[in-house]
């Protein structure tokens, strides 16, 4: 595992005015900060120094600029409360109010696009765990990637889609998450509106063929 961060590359991972803070939070705090290859499961994590360790932050490298800015001062908030408050909930009041006190310096037109700037506007109202779990948020975010993969929320229910190494049948939404069947262990799992995934063969084809 690398010991310092990589200066160069996580600075081409951000825009370009939301710099200046960021490498300013890297001087003054111990903290290591990995690009970490895409993750189906999360878009970022944080860990506490141990004794042989500092402090790690990782922010997968696929995210738009945008998108790794938000997940890095969200994870960078875990690293703040931390410090401050060390035993404390996980995203509770504390975490909510160092991630907006760290994210103000990036309210601006100079740093995020106005759409992405309103959206963020009302996720820091009342943060959840996760960004990905805000999903107007993601929606506006995911404007900005190159390729971006569909949603679960927009394809047609009984697509056949490949996410996180399983085929799933897409099945009916309850509440927040679509209820799906996989195809490789015949168990139901439900999946986030929002959860990126790849299409398969339509279930059609596949019984066809």
């Amino acid at each position: 595992m690398a010991r310092t961060t990589d200066i160069l590359r996580l600075q081409a991972h951000l825009p370009r005015h939301a710099w200046p803070v960021v490498a300013q939070w890297l001087r003054r705090n111990p903290v290591l900060v990995r690009i970490s290859p895409p993750r189906a499961t999360k878009l970022g994590d944080y860990r506490v120094a141990t004794r042989t360790l500092r402090h790690r932050i990782s922010v997968n490298e696929d995210l738009n600029r945008y998108a790794f800015l938000v997940v890095l001062v969200h994870e960078f908030a875990h690293y703040a409360t931390f410090q401050k408050y060390r035993r404390h909930e996980p995203h509770g009041a504390e975490w909510k109010a160092e991630y907006k006190r760290l994210m103000r310096p990036f309210l601006s037109r100079e740093v995020f696009p106005p759409d992405v700037l309103r959206a963020l506007t009302v996720h820091l109202s009342d943060a959840p765990s996760s960004s990905c779990t805000d999903h107007d948020l993601m929606r506006v975010l995911r404007r900005y990637d190159r390729d971006p993969l569909p949603f679960l929320e927009e394809l047609p229910n009984n697509t056949v889609f490949r996410f996180n190494g399983k085929l799933f049948v897409k099945g009916q939404q309850l509440r927040k998450r679509f209820r799906c069947r996989c195809l490789n262990n015949r168990r139901i799992y439900l999946i986030d509106p929002t959860a990126e995934v790849q299409l398969d063969r339509p279930l059609a084809s596949r019984r066809a063929s």
